[in-house]
C-alpha cells in the first residue's frame, strides 16, 4: 500500500520563476504579464457568491472555506478568485463587500525590485511584502485606498496549485504572516547578488528575517 503524502511533500524541491534577472538587467518599468487574481468579500450571500463564480467561470474549487476563504481557479494556476467571508459586513456602513483586491503578475524578482524602487522614489511604499510560499508579493494601496498587489509565482503552475491545495494553510505551513519581509532589505540582498533560489524560498525568507537580514 502506498504511503500517504504529508503536506510538506507538496513543497517543490526548488523555486522555478518564469525568468531570473540579474541585478541591473531590468532597466525600465515592466508591464505585468497578466491579471493574476482578484479577491471578493462576501457576507450573508457567501455560498451564493461562491456558487455563482463556480458556475459562471466553470471554476474548480482548489480549497473550500479554510479560515473562511474559498479559492477558485479555471486553469492551471493555483487560484484566480479568492472569496472571503466577512461576517456582519452587510450591516456595517464602514465596510464594503465586493471586489477588494487585484493582483498583477510579473515574470521575475528583478521586475518586482525595479517597480519597488521606482514607486518608492515617487513616494509609494508597499504596506506589506510577503512570501506566500507559492508566490512573492508586494501590496500597495492606491490614492483611494484600493489594494493592488504586484506578484510573481515562485513555482510552476501545477506545483503552485498542489502547494495551495495540500500545504498552504495547514498546521505545517504555519501562519501566512510568517513569510513577511522588509522590502528594502530584500532589495539590498537582491542587488548584492543573493540568488532567487534563496530570496523566493519561504523557508529561507523566514530564516533571513529571523536573523534580521530580511
Amino acid at each position: 500500500m502506498a504511503t500517504a503524502l504529508s503536506p510538506r511533500d507538496y513543497i517543490p524541491q526548488s523555486v522555478a520563476p518564469l525568468r531570473v534577472d540579474a541585478p541591473g538587467t531590468v532597466r525600465e518599468m515592466p508591464a505585468p504579464n497578466k491579471i493574476h487574481h482578484i479577491h471578493i468579500f462576501a457576507d450573508e450571500k457567501y455560498d451564493e457568491v461562491v456558487a455563482f463564480y463556480v458556475t459562471l467561470l466553470n471554476a474548480e474549487m482548489v480549497r473550500e472555506r479554510p479560515n473562511n476563504v474559498t479559492f477558485l481557479t479555471y486553469d492551471d494556476f493555483d487560484h484566480r478568485i479568492a472569496i472571503f467571508k466577512r461576517e456582519g459586513w452587510s450591516h456595517r456602513a464602514d465596510k464594503t463587500l465586493g471586489v477588494s483586491h487585484v493582483a498583477f503578475a510579473y515574470d521575475s524578482l528583478g521586475e518586482l525590485m525595479f517597480i519597488y524602487k521606482k514607486m518608492l522614489a515617487l513616494g509609494h511604499e508597499p504596506h506589506r511584502a510577503l512570501n506566500h510560499g507559492n508566490s512573492t508579493s508586494f501590496d500597495y494601496r492606491d490614492p483611494d485606498g484600493n489594494e493592488v498587489e504586484i506578484m510573481m509565482d515562485n513555482y510552476a503552475p501545477l506545483d503552485n496549485k498542489a502547494y495551495k491545495r495540500h500545504y498552504q494553510g495547514t498546521k505545517e505551513f504555519g501562519k501566512s504572516g510568517d513569510g513577511e519581509f522588509d522590502p528594502a532589505k530584500m532589495l539590498a540582498l537582491y542587488e548584492s547578488g543573493v540568488p532567487d533560489s534563496i530570496l523566493l524560498d519561504r523557508e529561507e525568507v523566514k530564516r533571513l528575517a529571523a536573523e534580521g537580514k530580511l
